[in-house]
């Protein structure tokens, strides 16, 4: 026999105050955390990022070619502003490291605080180098003008330069060791990330992330292409997570190709982002100069750039590399479908004026359909069709979708003066929600959304094919099967958090009453 409620009520006190320990030193961690965030943030400045830009991009430095004298000068320049900020903080010693023909890395580690974890890198680059003076193998023309690629990539440059200022800041350093770098020669070849991945200056088992920054100056429409993120599982609701306003679209790319410092790091098998706002009509040209940068999409980009590093540096465990990556085709998925036609269910057509008015009155009947050998008429107007009386026309359309036989059908008929009651059976099975999902392996705990039914519950919730399904009730899913068991058996409305271009909706989508 169990213990009385007396004796077991101690334990009982015991576990509810150890729950709200647990809880409360949670919620100090979370709040902890924002505030460091915050720290972070307020370091980065519009001011600093223009500065920066303005003086990479300026004519002095000859379009910053690798190995030249204006290459030679941005590096110098870097170091000047990396001794300003060591001055006000415990910011280490830069390390260069040389290779090929007069190219440098500048390579910057702020040691990590957790003892267990730092060890651990995480990396954060961008390259400095440009085209110079611009020659037909590296130009859009006009070629032998001075290239300043203010955008490319005199943007991101200042942003890790913000950046490091931000983390340097911090009272406490990031649990995990961030690599800040500055590669060179990336537009000969990405010589200088090619030549850190195979020379290293620290253990690349030991990094975790690379996030790569490159022209990050030129934000249209909150358009951010997103490179790399089936590289770990889970990287897309890490990198929707972090865009806390839902000001960027992430334009998602599912294959990932050797077009900046990224690359060498992905084939390597290292987790690795790359971040961009897409080309231009002044990509390569003389004319990417300051005057173009939208100044405070670079600041919105850096600030994103920052949440991403700091959880990516602080939580207690990152995702490993999808080996996957590096052979997968796109996802059958990855490719936006519109809503798919609804089947036919009871074969009418609708008086459309009528409609328009939530009117719904028959103006043809598809012989041999269900509606016909219900007894239905042209002229007959539906007031009732199973758990819809006299909604809208959206309402009925989406019921025909879901509910089951046999369907009660009332009307009014023009010359008889009592509603006639009718019973029709409709074609096809009835829908709950309208929308068919699947698993992926790059998406754990989640659903994407792969196909989605015309005037269904899910189309008219606003859900479309390509959505990423997060949780449902504040709860992940084990697996897609789950999410169907879930869908079947519990009780509608269904609060969906749904991710779609990088921006988190809460979707609630509700079925009309006995309609399933």
């Amino acid at each position: 026999m169990r213990g009385s409620t007396e004796s077991r009520f101690p334990t009982f006190i015991f576990g509810i105050l150890l729950f709200q320990s647990i809880t409360a030193l949670w919620s100090d961690a979370l709040a902890s955390d924002a505030i460091v965030i915050r720290t972070g943030l307020a370091r980065i400045d519009g001011d600093d990022l223009k500065r920066h830009v303005t003086t990479l991009a300026s004519d002095s430095l000859e379009g910053r070619e690798a190995g030249g004298r204006g290459g030679k000068a941005a590096a110098a320049y870097l170091r000047s502003v990396l001794k300003k900020i060591r001055e006000t903080s415990r910011l280490p010693m830069e390390k260069t490291q040389e290779f090929g023909r007069d190219y440098q890395n500048l390579l910057v580690l702020l040691p990590g605080s957790d003892e267990t974890l730092k060890h651990e890198v995480v990396v954060i680059g961008a390259h400095y180098d440009h085209v110079g003076y611009g020659k037909a193998s590296n130009s859009r023309g006009p070629t032998g003008q001075i290239h300043n690629g203010a955008d490319d990539n005199a943007s991101g440059t200042s942003a890790v330069l913000e950046l490091i200022e931000a983390f340097a800041s911090l009272e406490t350093p990031p649990a995990r060791s961030i690599m800040f770098a500055f590669w060179d020669a990336e537009e000969v070849g990405l010589l200088g990330s090619k030549h850190w991945v195979a020379n290293p200056t620290i253990p690349i088992q030991d990094l975790r992330f690379v996030l790569n920054i490159d022209m990050l100056g030129r934000l249209r429409d909150g358009k951010v292409i997103t490179v790399g993120w089936r590289s770990a599982p889970g990287l897309r609701p890490f990198l929707a997570t972090h865009n806390i306003a839902n000001d960027l679209k992430l334009a998602y790319q599912p294959q990932v190709i050797a077009d900046s410092d990224h690359y060498p790091f992905y084939a390597a098998g290292v987790p690795s982002i790359h971040l961009d706002t897409d080309k231009h009509d002044d990509y390569h040209r003389p004319s990417d100069d300051p005057d173009k940068i939208n100044w405070d999409g670079l600041r919105r980009m850096t600030e994103y750039s920052y949440r991403l590093a700091f959880e990516a540096a602080n939580r207690s465990d990152f995702p490993r590399f999808r080996r996957e990556a590096l052979s997968e085709p796109t996802p059958s998925w990855f490719n936006t479908k519109a809503a798919t036609s609804p089947p036919v269910r009871l074969g009418v057509n609708w008086d459309l004026e009528q409609l328009r008015k939530n009117v719904v009155v028959v103006s043809q009947v598809t012989p041999g359909s269900p509606a016909a050998n219900a007894g239905l008429r042209p002229s007959d107007r539906i007031v009732r069709l199973g758990p819809w009386k006299s909604g809208t026309a959206d309402d009925l359309k989406m019921v025909l979708q879901t509910v089951k036989n046999p369907v009660p059908i009332r009307v009014e008929r023009p010359g008889v003066e009592t509603p006639i009651e009718l019973n029709a059976y409709l074609l096809g099975n009835p829908v709950r929600l309208g929308a068919s999902w699947r698993d992926d392996s790059a998406l754990p705990n989640c659903a994407v959304i792969t196909h989605v039914v015309a005037e269904s519950p899910a189309d008219r919730a606003g859900i479309a094919a390509g959505d990423v399904v997060l949780d449902m009730g504040g709860r992940s899913f084990a697996s897609s099967e789950e999410m169907r068991l879930r869908v079947v058996s519990e009780k509608q409305p269904f609060h969906f958090r749904v991710e779609r271009n990088g921006q988190i909706h809460e979707v609630v989508v509700e079925l009309i009453e006995d309609a399933q």
